[in-house]
């Protein structure tokens, strides 16, 4: 950010700070509450009476008004106006003979809810039982049972028919045979159709070789750490952790939303990263690809332009840190670093440098904060939420000053 790009906020802050004190002030001459809020109502506690632990029941006089409250854990609670102070009507003492008014309707009620529910019970209860102990119905007669059922003197039409019957049942046998043929053809067609991975680590006369179904696992288990590796060695992490500390100092809860924010940041990512992956095109994936060289040589070509922006970006501090942590002997240069301490020291550099950003984006909404907070405790308004009055001003301080062509500047800028 620039000397006038910062001036350009400062008066931006300014005058909204200045609009915003114009109109709580114009609010305060002009509300309704204004002219009654330094009129004082004379405010005392004639009687009060504890009727159990942390409860009880006040007589509360409001200038020519009496009001009985009650005070309990749940706050305060207006029972009723009285309008007699002096002598207040016998409460009369509710006994089994003299059931209070109501009473009895409250009683019917709950009788017939009780009843109903007991009926509906039973009824379920009768139905179930019947359920359970009806008869079973005879089956229908088959062919088996008649031809037990009768004398067994074979005829010459049944002995016809005997042939017949036997027909299908071989039929019957001859396809359920085929079915497992059928079945190991078809595993044999998939198997032939499946692609074959052969997976090496090491040289090729020794080292690990994983083919078949072990190969897929491991492949797979590789692919699925890949994104995550990816993000951790480019500048994702620190764009997408300021544009969430962007979301919680405006004050807007879901706007934009977290998808929004997450694309935004891989869009952003790759035009930071632009020169690093032409590079890693250029000197890894076309050799590779035309046959030039090996896979192993073009991880190893492929790793170096990330390796030179994570040392580009990474602090010394990191760095001597994560290699004290990992009980490595010193290396003579920076390119000796192992990978993994490299990239684990700039993933906390990144997260450093985003916090700081985020603490600079924080002090101007926390000032419209704290200024909105303070008129509104001198006006009396503690029940209005601050942050719907400063909200608004947030959004006009953020349209004025181009927030998000300074914050996209800032983030790319952070990188060179």
């Amino acid at each position: 950010m620039t000397i006038g790009s910062f001036v350009g906020v400062l008066g931006m802050l300014g005058l909204v700070l200045g609009l915003l004190v114009l109109t709580l002030r114009l609010l305060k001459r002009y509300a309704p509450i204004g002219a009654s809020a330094n009129a004082r109502i004379p405010l005392e506690v004639v009687q009060r009476l504890a009727v159990g632990p942390r409860q009880g029941i006040a007589i509360v006089r409001l200038g020519e008004q009496y009001v009985a409250v009650s005070i309990g854990d749940g706050g305060v609670r207006t029972l009723l106006e009285l309008d007699a102070p002096a002598h207040a009507a016998p409460v009369p003492v509710m006994t089994p003979t003299t059931p209070a008014p109501g009473a009895f309707g409250g009683a019917l009620r709950q009788a017939i809810r009780q009843s109903t529910g007991l009926a509906l019970v039973i009824a379920v209860a009768a139905a179930s039982a019947r359920a359970q102990g009806a008869p079973a119905k005879p089956a229908p007669a088959t062919d088996s049972s008649q031809a037990n059922s009768l004398p067994a003197k074979p005829s010459a039409p049944a002995a016809k028919r005997a042939p017949a019957k036997a027909a299908p049942a071989r039929a019957a046998t001859a396809k359920s045979a085929s079915v497992p043929v059928s079945n190991a053809r078809a595993d044999t067609m998939l198997t032939k159709l499946a692609p074959r991975i052969d997976l090496r680590v090491g040289e090729s006369n020794g080292g690990l070789r994983l083919s078949g179904t072990v190969g897929v696992v491991v492949m797979m288990g590789l692919l699925t750490l890949l994104p995550t590796a990816v993000l951790m060695m480019t500048g994702f992490t620190r764009i997408f952790i300021v544009l969430h500390f962007l979301r919680q100092a405006m004050g807007t809860q879901s706007a934009p939303p977290t998808q929004l924010i997450a694309a935004l940041a891989l869009i952003l990512t790759g035009f930071v990263m632009a020169p690093t992956l032409a590079e890693v095109n250029r000197t890894a994936l076309e050799p590779w690809m035309d046959g030039k060289i090996e896979q192993g040589a073009m991880l190893a070509e492929g790793v170096k332009p990330f390796r030179a922006f994570m040392l580009h970006q990474v602090r010394e501090r990191d760095l001597a840190t994560f290699m004290d942590l990992s009980r490595q002997p010193r290396v003579a240069s920076a390119a000796d670093v192992p990978l993994v301490v490299l990239v684990s020291a700039f993933a906390t550099s990144e997260l450093r440098i985003a916090f700081q950003i985020g603490f600079a984006l924080f002090l101007p909404f926390v000032v419209i904060d704290v200024v909105v907070a303070s008129v509104l405790m001198s006006m009396g308004m503690m029940m209005l939420p601050p942050v719907m009055v400063s909200l608004p001003f947030k959004l006009l301080l953020f349209v004025l000053v181009d927030g998000w062509s300074l914050l996209v500047q800032g983030l790319v800028q952070s990188f060179r």
